[in-house]
């Protein structure tokens, strides 16, 4: 891999690495291992299934944006540029996955201007979908009628805010009228100017549907490994669990949502009585098989396409 890519995919591993050096020391050692070992280890088969599954419906939501943009690119080099894109599953908020959009550039010669507006689209409905998930995790698991109305209230504000210009424009005036925020409300508008036409009502719901799919697939691995670990906690909990602690992570926009993501996990399960090595252990496993699965997927296929590599380097040359 090319060394300034692999940097920048190094810096995300370096934090991780210290995260989760933290985590096993919190958890202690020798109790870690022990609950390692209890694990059911051919349970990751369907778990890293379960991940593909993400992978794929996250895929044909990017078909869709394109084909919505008037973007064409043969189905199986936009298979290989969306999986490329998962090496940068570790920047900050996924942006680094902007990749996509200069490789469908090199390859089509489309206009980043064009396609980019689809990563932050896919960004910002993946949001949504976390937070359609963590209101139907409150609903099943009963968290309570705060955790449900807030959630819920989040999912149609961010809805209602996207889909409807005029509500958007409201928001990013009021943005505008806070002191020291102005130069940033002027960023949204222009952001949100060039994204319009990928976050119409229609649009939006479907792509949101899409997203919830994929990530509730995920959400189904993470009761796998509870499972595995023999953890008496059922899926409604699980998605409530996976979807607020990855909505932590993206909201930090830490590389990868490490840290926030780790820590949200292993708070929340030993609130339920799950002892604190278990709580760890399980929260390495659904980290391996998921975040640095699509990383694994995303530097495999870079490694097996000299030429989407040869792009992804003039990428970086650009310093995006």
């Amino acid at each position: 891999m090319d060394s300034r890519l692999a940097k920048r995919v190094g810096v995300g591993v370096g934090i991780a690495a210290i995260v989760y050096l933290g985590l096993a020391i919190y958890a202690d050692w020798t109790a870690l291992r022990q609950a390692l070992a209890r694990f059911r280890w051919p349970l990751l088969v369907p778990v890293f299934a379960l991940s593909c599954t993400n992978y794929l419906v996250r895929f044909r939501r990017w078909q869709l944006y394109l084909r919505r943009a008037g973007v064409s690119v043969p189905a199986l080099l936009s298979l290989r540029i969306f999986c490329a894109g998962l090496v940068m599953s570790v920047t900050p908020g996924k942006l680094g996955e902007l990749l996509k959009a200069y490789l469908v550039r090199a390859q089509t010669g489309t206009p980043v201007a064009r396609t980019g507006p689809i990563v932050i689209a896919e960004r910002v409905t993946d949001l949504v979908a976390l937070f359609v998930l963590l209101f139907i995790g409150s609903l099943v698991y009963h968290t309570g009628w705060m955790a449900l109305l807030v959630s819920g209230t989040v999912a149609l504000v961010l809805v209602a805010g996207l889909a409807s210009p005029r509500v958007a424009a409201w928001v990013l005036h009021l943005v505008e009228r806070i002191p020291g925020a102005r130069r940033y409300g002027e960023k949204l508008e222009s952001a949100y100017d060039t994204m319009r036409f990928l976050l119409r009502p229609r649009l939006l719901v479907e792509a949101t549907l899409l997203g919830s799919l994929a990530w509730f697939a995920e959400c189904s691995g993470f009761a796998l490994v509870l499972r595995g670990f023999d953890i008496p906690l059922h899926l409604g909990f699980a998605t409530f669990v996976y979807a607020f602690s990855t909505l932590v992570g993206a909201l930090l926009l830490v590389p990868g949502g490490v840290g926030g993501t780790e820590g949200s996990m292993v708070a929340l399960l030993m609130a339920h009585a799950v002892t604190r090595s278990l709580a760890v252990a399980a929260t390495f496993v659904v980290r391996v098989a998921t975040l640095w699965f699509a990383v694994l997927v995303g530097a495999v296929v870079l490694l097996l396409d000299p030429n989407l590599m040869a792009r992804a380097s003039e990428m970086e040359s650009e310093r995006l």
